[in-house]
């Protein structure tokens, strides 16, 4: 979690990483992040400007607050945490978390 969204301090890391050429086997704009930023309202334009911006954790944090709906961030939160649960669980004990 950051602030209220579940996907946003992931998201935001990989997109970093993937800017700074040190992403990996991670994709920045995996399914998963793109069905987050939907819900959440934003676009992949509007999050890659913010962190060419250079934004920090906490200014993410509010520029979402500013721009995203209760309703939305609820949306987003569910979609991630109850319907994509199992690729969450699946992504934890691939990557020694779980």
């Amino acid at each position: 979690m950051l602030g209220r969204y579940s996907w946003l301090a992931r998201l935001a890391d990989k997109v970093r990483a993937e800017r700074a050429g040190t992403q990996g086997e991670y994709v920045a704009y995996c399914p998963l992040s793109m069905g987050f930023l939907d819900r959440a309202g934003i676009t992949r334009d509007a999050f890659d400007l913010l962190i060419a911006q250079g934004l920090d954790d906490a200014a993410l944090v509010k520029y979402f607050d500013e721009h995203v709906a209760d309703e939305q961030r609820e949306t987003a939160n569910r979609y991630l945490l109850e319907e994509q649960r199992h690729y969450l669980d699946a992504e934890d004990a691939e990557e020694g978390r779980a």
